[in-house]
């Protein structure tokens, strides 16, 4: 292959990377070229005729490994329509990483599998996708992508989309409820979505808490206030608190997720070391507790066992006030206790 092909690729791998999409080959030599390059092990194809080099792809979270492949295939497959939680997630929405594959199109054919199998079609009149353009990107309307996550994904997931698509301004509840309610009789699914819908709160503080709240609802718990304002009683600064329930006895319980990505995402730290952002966690709850009479916190993994995340929130006595819409069953085996490291304690 030629030096002039060569460094054409460079740049175009180059480009791509700063649009923050994968490299569609667009021409023969460069398709030969990136074929050569894979079987090398530069670099990897996600999706047919979409590459990235290998080392930049690794650095990549599921998030903006999805981004990179729906852009790429925007470019790749111009006039397609991303529907589902393809759509979801260039909308701004919080997805589950289990949904962000295979990629979601709306096809007139009906349910299909694309490219491999790596995209998925799915059927939709011609009204019904009709698309908004978003950054180069065809996808579903925001009504019409609520409505395609809450009939099809798990109710938490589900909840998870709906409350950050409302959050960012795409739609109220009210706005949601009355699409529901204007589609034909019959239509596939409705019944979930307008339950999704209606459990649907934009004060969500996450896409992680909306389905810890979910899960909550699940397992039988009464469902939580949101983002509950606290005063720190030394300096009288603002906290806002993920959960809080009000006891018939007068308590108030506190829940917080307690996600590992606060720790380490620079957007989130603002320049603090993770053992800097611990301390002021501790600091904060402890001013919290002042004003509360316990904290339970929980991380993502805790959320995602029923039976673990049942017990913890009983434990803390969390109220529940009716019956667990889902199985929960206690482990077979007690899954290993995970050590802390002496770091995490200031040590």
């Amino acid at each position: 292959m030629g030096k002039a092909v060569d460094a054409q690729v460079e740049t175009s791998l180059a480009e791509a990377e700063s649009r923050g999409a994968c490299l569609h080959s667009y021409s023969e030599l460069v398709h030969k070229d990136l074929r050569r390059r894979r079987k090398l092990g530069q670099v990897v194809e996600p999706l047919p005729g979409l590459y990235a080099r290998k080392e930049y792809w690794k650095g990549l979270g599921p998030e903006e490994r999805a981004m990179h492949k729906i852009r790429g295939l925007s470019r790749l497959r111009p006039g397609w329509v991303l529907c589902g939680p393809s759509a979801a997630l260039v909308l701004g929405a919080s997805v589950s990483w289990s949904c962000l594959d295979p990629i979601e199109v709306v096809s007139p054919c009906g349910r299909g599998s694309l490219l491999g199998g790596k995209v998925r079609g799915r059927y939709a009149s011609e009204a019904d996708a009709y698309g908004v353009y978003n950054d180069g990107i065809w996808t579903t309307s925001p009504l019409r992508t609520a409505l395609d996550c809450a009939r099809r994904l798990l109710f938490r997931d589900a909840v998870g989309v709906v409350d950050s698509l409302m959050a960012n301004g795409l739609f109220s509840k009210e706005g949601l409820l009355s699409y529901l309610d204007g589609l034909p009789g019959g239509f596939r699914g409705v019944a979930q979505a307008r339950r999704v819908a209606a459990f649907a709160d934009e004060r969500s503080g996450s896409g992680g808490e909306s389905i810890a709240r979910a899960a909550m609802w699940e397992l039988g718990f009464a469902a939580p206030e949101l983002q509950v304002r606290f005063e720190d009683p030394v300096d009288g600064s603002e906290y806002f608190v993920d959960f809080l329930w009000r006891l018939s006895d007068g308590r108030v319980l506190v829940g917080e997720l307690d996600g590992g990505e606060k720790y380490v995402n620079p957007k989130m730290t603002g320049g603090r070391s993770a053992l800097e952002v611990m301390r002021d966690e501790r600091r904060r709850e402890s001013r919290v507790t002042a004003s509360c009479d316990a904290v339970v916190r929980f991380s993502p993994a805790d959320v995602a066992d029923n039976w673990r995340f049942s017990q913890l929130l009983d434990v803390f006595g969390v109220p529940r006030d009716h019956e667990p819409l889902v199985v929960v069953e206690p482990p077979d085996e007690e899954p290993p206790t995970e050590e802390v490291p002496l770091e995490a304690y200031g040590i």
